[in-house]
């Protein structure tokens, strides 16, 4: 499924929808490593005793407890069947051993995720974490904004979790440039379903409206199928791309490669502008051009942000 690459800001240009991924692309996959998952796993079982009573609490403990059920009858490696007395120091503890389980085996499911959004919940408030932004972030938001175009987020992070990030972020509250959250319950991000679901849910007449920008392939790929222009994140951390993924879409190291104020790009250099028009007429080397533009920033440097 072999896709042009025209240039990224052209791209931006003509889309009247900016759809974001976050880890890799808006922020640091060592954020979301090193700092948001050890909280969950050092604090779940401090979590669960200390707001037991809370309805909040019962209702995720309710759910996880389903979906253990669902997962020993399944017989997944490291899920743990709950003791039938539901004494509470018991629950939680089989709960805690579950719950590392699913984070071991980088499990998606709403309940583990619901539970996840709860606990950050708590840690921003009380300033033990900040959410990651790059630096390029906030510009671009602004752009776009400015630009009249409608911004939203697709992570597999639930959609608290996502606010809570880019309310507490280290760039400050950030949510005043989103119109909106999907997480995985319009369906998995390797599914092309989940993108038709989402250009649905825009009202918009097809996926070629919305851009999205991932760092994972497989993403990618599901939302081009789809019918939505993408572009690929490569920042610090990412996962190696294919050669596929890399015939098939173009690539940032930073969102300042999206400005339409770039100085290098067709839309505000008009000899760029012709030169690039006259390539395209000589069969094709434009597109020959344009790729060895994109390993040229591959080299850049990544910017690392807060």
């Amino acid at each position: 499924m072999k896709r042009d690459k025209a240039c990224v800001s052209r791209i931006v240009k003509d889309a009247s929808v900016i759809l974001l991924d976050i880890e890799g692309t808006t922020t640091s996959i060592s954020f979301v490593k090193n700092e948001l998952f050890p909280y969950v796993r050092r604090e779940v079982g401090q979590y669960l005793q200390r707001t037991w009573d809370s309805e909040e609490t019962k209702e995720d403990v309710a759910a996880l407890s389903r979906q253990v059920e669902e997962d020993v009858a399944a017989g997944l490696a490291g899920s743990q069947a709950l003791p039938s007395t539901g004494e509470r120091e018991a629950v939680i503890a089989a709960l805690v051993a579950n719950v590392e389980g699913m984070m071991d085996a980088d499990r998606k499911v709403g309940p583990l995720k619901a539970l996840q959004g709860h606990m950050w919940r708590s840690a921003y408030q009380e300033g033990a974490v900040e959410g990651h932004v790059y630096d390029d972030v906030v510009p671009a938001l602004e752009e776009w904004r400015a630009l009249g175009k409608r911004i939203y987020i697709y992570s597999s992070g639930s959609v608290e979790a996502q606010k809570l990030l880019f309310r507490h972020s280290c760039r400050g509250d950030l949510l005043h440039f989103f119109s909106g959250h999907f997480d995985t319950s319009v369906g998995a991000k390797v599914n092309a379903q989940s993108y038709r679901d989402i250009v649905s849910q825009l009202e918009c007449a097809s996926g070629e409206e919305v851009l999205f920008i991932t760092d994972l392939e497989k993403e990618a790929f599901a939302a081009a199928e789809a019918g939505m222009r993408v572009v690929v994140s490569v920042r610090e951390g990412t996962a190696p791309l294919t050669q596929a993924c890399l015939d098939s879409f173009r690539t940032i190291t930073s969102f300042a490669e999206l400005s339409q104020e770039d100085p290098d790009s067709p839309i505000s250099s008009p000899k760029k502008a012709r030169v690039e028009a006259e390539d395209e007429g000589e069969g094709g080397k434009g597109q020959r051009r344009g790729r060895r533009s994109q390993e040229w920033k591959q080299e850049g440097r990544q910017r690392s942000g807060c």
